[in-house]
């Protein structure tokens, strides 16, 4: 029997057994000194040298002193507080992140918004431009009723007469910008126009018959939506207009002739109506802040829901006038002709702090069935 390659073949098995142990243990090792480096940076050299000579002292003096003791705690409080602090950092960052991506956003939806801004800027200003090279057509068109209306003794033929009819409907309102600013409400400057050079050519559009209807010109125009700020139309008679929403703050009216129209929802600040004879006419919600009606006489005249604060009505003839939901604060009621019951009745119209402004600065002075608000 050959056992000398039995024993060769041991010795070979017992140096390939050899070589795995110590290849096993090498990699414990490694293990145990990553371990050892993870729980280090884990726990910190501090924490784990206290842990360390916590243990000793136990194993060794079956007791550990007070020193050791406090070491021990004093390095984990510092360890949980640093883990707190990074737990804290590391969820702030992502709320962090989320606010620069909202930043981002916002900004992203301001240009966007600013963009489109942009786009009805240009759109308003492309109908702004394009109205205004209708104003040479509407001034011939304007010369061509004028010139019509004079042959004919006040009738135009129904051409000239479909002519402005339809011009004034066309016109129609649009915002423009006013300081590189769009404004806020749609306007008719064309329209503004349209009236204001139809009166300053003494044209009387209440005797104006449209041949088609029958109609007076006044009463088929349309010039809602006109603008027509600081105008003087002084001395002139304005019958069946229709001038809702309406531009035309600053105006001067005095001494003309209103009578059957329509001043619904305009703005009228600042507008002069002094001595102006006002009949059967309404301006419901317009804005007339600021506005002179000194001396003016007012007949069936609508203000419901109209703002009238520090509106002058010194004596003005207000018997047949409709104050009802209007502001008046600050306005001005001295010597104005009134009925005698007329406090009562704004009592029932008014609010409570309108009213008491007006109970608190007037009073009527009644005199042959006749009341004058005189101030107290």
């Amino acid at each position: 029997m050959d056992y000398t390659n039995l024993e060769e073949e041991n010795k070979r098995l017992k140096a390939e057994l050899n070589k795995r142990d110590t290849q096993k243990k090498e990699k414990w090792a490694k293990r145990a000194k990553l371990t050892k480096k993870i729980s280090a940076s884990f726990l910190g050299v501090n924490l784990k040298n206290a842990i360390s000579n916590f243990f000793t002292e136990l194993e060794e003096k079956r007791s550990v002193s007070k020193d050791t003791v406090s070491d021990l705690l004093s390095a984990l409080f510092m360890r949980v507080t640093r883990i707190g602090v990074f737990l804290i950092l590391t969820s702030f960052l992502p709320t962090l992140f989320l606010l620069i991506q909202v930043y981002y956003l916002r900004n992203q939806n301001e240009l966007i918004t600013g963009q489109n801004e942009r786009l009805g800027q240009q759109t308003n200003l492309q109908e702004a431009d394009r109205r205004s090279s209708m104003l040479f057509v509407l001034d011939q068109m304007i010369k061509d009723v004028t010139t019509d209306g004079y042959r004919n003794s006040g009738k135009i033929s129904k051409a000239n007469s479909t002519r402005i009819i339809a011009m004034s409907k066309i016109l129609k309102p649009y915002r423009y910008l006013d300081k590189d600013t769009l404004i806020t409400k749609p306007v008719s400057p064309e329209r503004g126009y349209l009236l204001m050079s139809m009166l300053e050519s003494n044209i009387d559009l209440d005797k104006m018959i449209d041949q088609n209807t029958k109609q007076t010109l006044s009463s088929l125009l349309n010039f809602e939506y006109a603008e027509l700020t600081n105008a003087s139309i002084t001395d002139i008679n304005l019958k069946n207009l229709h001038l809702n929403f309406a531009k035309m703050n600053g105006s001067n009216f005095m001494k003309s002739y209103i009578h059957k129209s329509e001043l619904n929802n305009t703005s009228l600040k600042n507008t002069n109506f002094s001595r102006t004879d006002i009949i059967e006419s309404s301006f419901v919600g317009s804005d007339l802040s600021k506005a002179n009606f000194k001396g003016a006489t007012l007949k069936i005249v609508d203000f419901e829901n109209a703002n009238l604060s520090n509106v002058n009505f010194s004596g003005a003839d207000l018997i047949q006038v409709n104050f009802k939901n209007t502001t008046i604060l600050d306005a001005k009621f001295d010597n104005a002709n009134v009925t005698p019951d007329w406090m009562d009745v704004q009592e029932e119209k008014l609010d409570s702090n309108n009213f008491e402004y007006l109970e608190d600065h007037y009073k009527i002075k009644v005199h042959n069935k006749k009341g004058v608000l005189v101030a107290k």
